[in-house]
């Protein structure tokens, strides 16, 4: 028995590349030895997109048509399309073809040497400005930065190839704030990158605007660890450690200036020092109780996210 491929592609506003998709999809795919499903995740799309696919099921009887009750976003479409699949292999990826398809033989052949998760890494970001890689960059380097143990991969989107073990173990987690990249490493498993030239988009436009994108670096950091709110803890401790020392230097100094009868500070400048020292205590133990406060936030938040992440309307199957 053939073991079950399963792509899962959100879409929103995609009526110019839904009929490209899939024939594109579907062509790269055919001579694969894996029975296939197409899990299209209709994004509360406002053009002609879930009419477009519900005619082609009358082409691909594969497609199944996850259809939202409205517009989620791209990870609450992505989760979606997840929850329903029903793959021994799933493999996500956009329905702009900036994701080649022709590229999945190869994740396939990475799985079938025993890795659970084949990451796509985007080796070149063609027709992206140097804003857009620049960002992209350092959303990379800022992740890295916050995400603690759980090690997102550069320049890594959606794309990539999981099996049903690592799926399985992605829907367990609770989150109500979903990003997929951080998901699948932070589940773990045994992994492996392919590197591929990204190419240009087929047709439309890109939905990733700055603020999509600031908001996505916020979540993936949010998320997946409590580092910022341990900035805090950090700063606090540091600041501790400075304020000690002014404190231990303010009383040599007077020490030695009447204990020698020198005049190293006036009497003037060693008042102001003082008042100026009492001033910092008083920041030390207010940086103190939002270190304490940040702590326990900190931990409610890995307790808290209940609500559900998506809503799905209907699941439309030929």
């Amino acid at each position: 028995m053939k073991k079950l491929l399963s792509i899962v592609v959100p879409m929103y506003n995609e009526e110019k590349m839904v009929d490209l998709f899939l024939k594109t999809l579907t062509t790269d795919l055919k001579d694969l030895n894996y029975d296939l499903e197409i899990i299209a995740v209709n994004d509360g799309s406002k053009d002609q997109t879930l009419n477009l696919l519900i005619k082609a099921q009358e082409i691909y009887p594969q497609l199944v048509i996850v259809n939202l009750s409205r517009n989620f976003g791209h990870e609450g479409a992505i989760a979606a399309g997840l929850s329903v699949t029903k793959g021994d292999i799933i493999v996500p990826l956009d329905a702009d073809l900036q994701d080649p398809p022709s590229l999945i033989p190869t994740l396939i052949e990475k799985y079938e040497e025993g890795y659970e998760v084949i990451n796509a890494k985007r080796k070149s970001r063609a027709g992206e400005s140097a804003f857009k890689k620049g960002t992209a960059n350092l959303f990379y380097k800022v992740i890295g930065k916050f995400s603690n143990k759980v090690k997102v991969p550069n320049n890594v989107g959606h794309f990539r190839l999981i099996s049903r073990r690592v799926l399985d173990e992605v829907i367990k987690l609770n989150d109500y704030v979903r990003v997929f990249r951080a998901e699948v490493p932070y589940v773990g498993f045994l992994t492996t990158t392919i590197e591929f030239e990204r190419p240009l988009r087929k047709e439309g436009k890109t939905h990733y605007n700055v603020k999509m994108m600031t908001d996505l670096a916020i979540d993936s950091i949010v998320s997946t660890s409590i580092e910022p709110l341990k900035l805090m803890t950090k700063f606090t401790i540091i600041y501790g450690l400075i304020y000690l020392l002014s404190v231990i230097s303010l009383i040599i100094l007077f020490g030695v200036d009447k204990g020698l009868d020198l005049t190293l500070i006036t009497n003037t400048h060693y008042l102001i020092w003082l008042i100026a020292e009492i001033m910092g205590l008083f920041f030390l133990i207010i940086c103190f109780f939002f270190a304490l406060i940040a702590e326990y936030l900190g931990r409610t938040f890995l307790e808290a996210q209940k609500r559900p992440f998506f809503i799905i309307d209907k699941i439309i199957k030929k």
